[in-house]
């Protein structure tokens, strides 16, 4: 066990990034999930460097109901994991027994209540030390997929080119359409053939142009538990938890708290850690349950990391 300590000095961003946790009241065993939620939690709070933002990429919760919200704030209430915490909105967040827009609201009310934040979208962006944090989120009821809609989708071209080439993360619940080995990972019976199924939705082509368009874009995703793919998975089956494309680096995390299937390492627990450093990003698989780095999983030139030279 160890404390999240940089890889390399002076660095400038520290980020600890998880996804669907799945808090659910209705879960076989309902402290699971939380368990898995708190430890990265209080985890991320013990980090040797200060943490500038601690981030889920979606599905907080396994159905946006006032009973999980509230269990996911208990979860949050346990440590200060971070000076500042983001919660992508996931589609699960955004189910629930009534309306989409009862869930919405209570999406933004507790999300702002642990975040301490006043957002009135479930998209949203902020600043961290000089560099953009850019959150897309959904503006109807889409399914399984996304919706960002035309508003969503300028808006977003509008933030990367404010970020003027600087390291930018984009972070969305889905991935872009067919990364990372979908639709055929989306189930563990390899069973899906549509090209939308598991990803982002139609609006996948107009997304990814708009990330190609920029430089240094980093575009992190959930929703897939598809666990921890690296060089050995690319090589036999021709997809990895971190893949890059004309410049763009597509980086899918495993399930915090909810199984995961076809990594090479489908453990419980595991997130990323995020480094900016002035002249390279790096980005560190993590067990935050056991307070441990990957050392297993070779994700790039053999290394159980992924580094980046900024361009």
């Amino acid at each position: 066990m160890s404390k999240i300590t940089p890889l390399h000095q002076n660095v400038k961003l520290l980020l600890t990034v998880t996804s669907d946790n799945h808090i659910d009241h209705k879960h076989p065993i309902p402290a699971l999930p939380m368990y898995w939620l708190t430890q990265s939690v209080k985890d991320s709070a013990k980090s040797a460097h200060t943490v500038d933002a601690y981030i889920s990429v979606g599905d907080v919760t396994s159905r946006g109901s006032e009973k999980n919200w509230t269990m996911a704030q208990r979860c949050f209430s346990k440590a200060v994991p971070a000076k500042q915490i983001f919660l992508t909105v996931g589609n699960h967040d955004l189910w629930a027994d009534e309306s989409y827009e009862a869930a919405e609201e209570r999406y933004l009310r507790h999300s702002n209540r642990i975040c301490k934040t006043e957002h009135t979208k479930t998209w949203f962006s902020h600043t961290v030390n000089g560099y953009k944090l850019i959150f897309l989120g959904n503006t109807k009821d889409a399914g399984c997929e996304a919706h960002l809609g035309e508003d969503q989708i300028r808006w977003l071209n509008e933030e990367l080119d404010a970020a003027a080439g600087a390291p930018a993360f984009v972070f969305c619940h889905q991935s872009l359409n067919g990364r990372h080995g979908l639709p055929r990972t989306w189930d563990r019976d390899e069973s899906a053939t549509d090209p939308m199924e598991g990803g982002i939705g139609t609006e996948s082509d107009e997304v990814a142009a708009i990330l190609k368009a920029h430089k240094n874009v980093f575009y992190i995703s959930g929703h897939s538990h598809m666990g921890l793919c690296g060089e050995k998975r690319k090589a036999a089956e021709g997809y990895a938890s971190f893949e890059e494309e004309d410049g763009v680096t597509l980086v899918n995390l495993p399930s915090l708290a909810c199984g995961n299937h076809h990594g090479d390492d489908r453990a419980m627990g595991v997130g990323m850690v995020i480094e900016v450093y002035e002249d390279k990003v790096a980005i560190r698989p993590r067990n935050f349950a056991h307070r441990s780095m990957n050392r297993k999983v070779a994700i790039k030139d053999g290394k159980p990391y992924w580094e980046q030279a900024i361009r």
